[in-house]
């Protein structure tokens, strides 16, 4: 038997096969429990329904019904979920069932840092996409198992696929068409819809875990995937990630870079090493591994099976290399690498044309452009915008930015289209795009121009002598944005160009967004 957790409208009693229910709790909008009079719960409710469909698929389910959801909105807040996720932990709830998720991006950060405690404690979260099949947290997360809806009637009742590269995050595609009993003797067939979706798979979780109860959530997906419709065989990688959103405390293998400080806001705590020995693998969760790793697999191949022994997640770091031959690729440990992203685009649904402000940041530095892009996408997030920060190095990927991988010899067309795959995904109010480029690839500024139109581009660089010139030229684009280190910027004011140093991102931001407004009102 397993204990599964209802997180809903409550579970009512006496219309289906819902009659034990372990215990009724209420979180209120103050985050105070409260326990519920199952007697007073005569009523078929949402989640009635979904605990009805837990029961049929599996019979021992020990439910406990936890209502968050106000009887008229039908909504709950952020603070009403974080808490009744944490009353799981706290009250020993193997499983739980979510329908309810959010796509409000402000909400992102606190549900994710809820849901990677409760995943290292053991709790398996089922959750629902967004009926908008959006980016949905938590259902997206990569520590939860996300579902929606097969919306074509393909499926039969009972069966599901299981996505591999899931670029919105969620991984179970299932039938939500399910023929219950009311009261014992009518039937009633649930709607399609990704809520309805979700309770099957907590009763597949539930028989997984019934059979092994020690087993990780990784091991679970493996499962899914094994019965599901779309089973192939035991080789194929189950545990693919497009985001390292699991990341909270990791730790950073840096042997040849001469400076090793990251600051992350994405992540709670990166530690820096250069010295393999000095890692203690049970104070972290994941081993971040930066370039030039695969000359220099055997220096840090004991480090490396130290984390996979422990079952910790590796992130590696390395634009050189594209291979897919890691001799480190386990099923059963999260792992992220470059060249895995690019299977997540081309498993991706239809593009969506963009329609909302884009920004491309051109970068002839070495190391400035993420700092920039992340700077950026935090300032217009907390003003209210939901900017979504991407470039193509996997070096952002520590910084909370989307990759996006490309070789300069391909068709600019593969960034557009996957700018618009993710449009598709998270359906956000801009893009700032981040391009590195050297000297030898300024001719073709124009052209990346010319395939994705910005709204505005913004050029960073140290040296003016020779190539502001050919970079305005190159540009096309009116009103450009320079950033520089240069201290005496005031100089190439004549140039008609808007110059800012690092220290003035504010003003940058402010510039950028005054232009955006100002383009708003005349369209």
């Amino acid at each position: 038997m397993v204990t599964v957790g209802i997180i809903d409208d409550g579970i009512g009693i006496g219309f289906y096969d819902t009659y034990d229910i372990g215990r009724s709790i209420e979180i209120t909008p103050d985050s105070i429990v409260q326990d519920v009079d199952i007697c007073k719960l005569k009523n078929a409710s949402h989640g009635t329904i979904c605990a009805a469909i837990v029961k049929k698929y599996y019979p021992k389910a020990i439910l406990t019904s936890i209502k968050v959801l106000n009887d008229k909105t039908r909504k709950c807040t952020s603070k009403q979920l974080i808490k009744a996720i944490e009353w799981c932990l706290d009250n020993g709830i193997q499983v739980v069932n979510l329908s309810l998720g959010t796509i409000d991006y402000r909400d992102f950060e606190i549900i994710k840092e809820t849901i990677n405690r409760a995943c290292n404690k053991g709790l398996i979260i089922v959750a629902a996409c967004n009926n908008r099949d959006i980016f949905t947290v938590p259902a997206s997360l990569s520590n939860v198992i996300g579902v929606k809806c097969e919306k074509n009637s393909i499926l039969k009742e009972g069966e599901y696929i299981f996505n591999l590269y899931p670029i919105s995050g969620i991984e179970v595609i299932s039938c939500s068409q399910h023929q219950l009993l009311v009261s014992g003797c009518d039937s009633k067939i649930t709607s399609r819809c990704n809520s309805y979706a979700a309770p099957m798979i907590t009763a597949e979780v539930c028989k997984v875990m019934d059979k092994s109860p020690n087993i990780t959530l990784e091991q679970i997906k493996q499962n899914l995937y094994k019965n599901s419709l779309n089973y192939i065989d035991d080789t194929i990688q189950v545990n693919n990630y497009k985001n390292i959103d699991w990341v909270s405390n990791a730790t950073l293998l840096c042997i040849k870079e001469r400076k090793c400080i990251f600051e992350s806001h994405y992540i709670n705590q990166i530690n820096n090493f250069k010295e393999i020995e000095d890692i203690n693998v049970d104070e972290f969760d994941t081993l971040i591994l930066l370039n030039s790793m695969i000359n220099d697999y055997k220096k840090f191949e004991p480090i490396i099976y130290r984390f996979k022994k422990k079952q910790k997640s590796i992130v590696v770091i390395d634009d050189e290399y594209q291979g897919e031959s890691y001799k480190y690729l386990n099923g059963a440990v999260k792992l992220w690498y470059p060249s895995i992203v690019e299977h997540f685009y081309r498993a991706s649904p239809p593009q969506q044309e963009l329609d909302v402000p884009l920004i491309i940041i051109y970068d002839y530095t070495e190391n400035e452009m993420i700092k920039v892009l992340e700077t950026l996408t935090v300032k217009f997030r907390r003003d209210g915008y939901y900017a979504v920060g991407a470039c193509t190095k996997s070096l952002g990927v520590l910084y909370g930015l989307e990759y996006i991988p490309f070789r300069k010899d391909r068709n600019f067309k593969e960034i557009k289209d996957k700018i618009e795959v993710l449009y598709k995904v998270y359906d956000y109010d801009i893009m700032i795009l981040g391009l590195s480029i050297n000297r030898d690839d300024t001719n073709i500024i124009k052209e990346i121009n010319m395939c994705l139109n910005p709204d505005k581009v913004i050029f960073i660089g140290d040296n003016f002598s020779n190539e502001i010139t050919t970079w305005v030229e190159k540009n096309g684009v009116d009103q450009n944005l320079i950033i520089t280190s240069k201290e005496n910027i005031e100089k190439y004011s004549d140039l008609g160009h808007k110059m800012f140093k690092y220290t003035d991102i504010e003003l940058l931001y402010t510039q950028i967004l005054n232009m955006l407004l100002c383009e708003n009102e005349k369209t």
